[in-house]
């Protein structure tokens, strides 16, 4: 089956999706990185669609979904509000997740709260509990600058260009039309006829929360482990975002963990047959 572009509306916000495979078929929900597309899982989705439905949200301000007036949208409580009602819209009782770096992260929240009772694998890709670590908390600034200041060129080969150099030695291997399609999903035309990437650059204002957490809440290592899916963690080898003793701490905590590495940085692309055979068994 093709890929089919969809889109419904959680909380007032506007969701477009890639569905791919049969909606009768159970479901996986894969969630981006913070300035990403849905339509990164294009090749995955197109390796799991003859046995799953897989949905790939563009999170608000991502994409093609909308840009939300109030920036308190953009808070990682709110997102996975959100997907915890894009979940309720579409009937899932029981689901699979695959999250990339942010979506990891609202994989795992949302796998040790709101959905804990629905999500039955998680695929964790390339991002720690609780990146807060002296390696991570620099790798995340080198992040926020480059997406708070997105270029705008007069051409698509321009911000492809821009994409390789930025990317470099980070994403696993591409090849060039994997570049050009990695490319035309993430741009967008500026009012003036310029290219620039395909997000709103506020969605850097809700990196703060929404200042509601509880003293009591539990950490991300405490979620962790107590998270009652079946888990895989996804690991970069020269990551930034999850260092390799961070990633060995993830596997030593959680021991019925299964594992991949990936000879790349932050983050794997999951678009090798030697990335996806290994997540397809999981999931299976």
């Amino acid at each position: 089956m093709a890929r089919t572009d969809c889109f419904l509306t959680v909380d007032d916000v506007e969701l477009h999706y890639s569905a791919w495979g049969d909606p009768d078929d159970p479901p996986i929900v894969c969630v981006h990185g913070l300035s990403r597309v849905g339509r990164d899982f294009d090749a995955l989705a197109a390796a799991l669609e003859d046995e799953y439905h897989v949905v790939c949200p563009d999170m608000p301000g991502r994409g093609w979904s909308e840009w939300p007036e109030d920036t308190a949208a953009y808070t990682n409580e709110a997102m996975a509000e959100l997907l915890v009602g894009f979940c309720d819209t579409l009937g899932f009782e029981e689901v699979r997740w695959v999250g990339t770096s942010m979506g990891g992260g609202l994989g795992m929240a949302l796998a040790g709260g709101s959905l804990a009772d629905r999500i039955s694998h998680l695929v964790v890709n390339d991002v720690s509990p609780d990146p807060t670590g002296d390696a991570e908390e620099a790798a995340l600034e080198r992040i926020v600058n480059y997406v708070g200041d997105p270029p705008t060129v007069d051409t698509v080969t321009e911000l492809e260009a821009y994409y390789r150099e930025l990317y470099e030695g980070r994403f696993s291997t591409m090849t060039d039309e994997e570049w050009t399609a990695f490319t035309l999903r993430s741009a967008r035309r500026t009012d003036d006829g310029g290219v620039t990437r395909a997000y709103d650059p506020r969605i850097l204002e809700g990196l703060g929360g929404d200042g509601d957490a509880d003293e009591g809440d539990p950490d991300g290592w405490t979620i962790w482990d107590e998270i009652d899916a079946d888990l895989m963690v996804v690991h970069g080898e020269d990551s930034e975002i999850l260092p390799t003793p961070v990633y060995e701490k993830m596997l030593e905590r959680r021991p019925d963990a299964e594992s991949i590495e990936v000879d790349s940085g932050h983050a794997p692309m999951l678009n090798t047959h030697e990335q996806i055979k290994p997540i397809r068994e999981f999931l299976d």
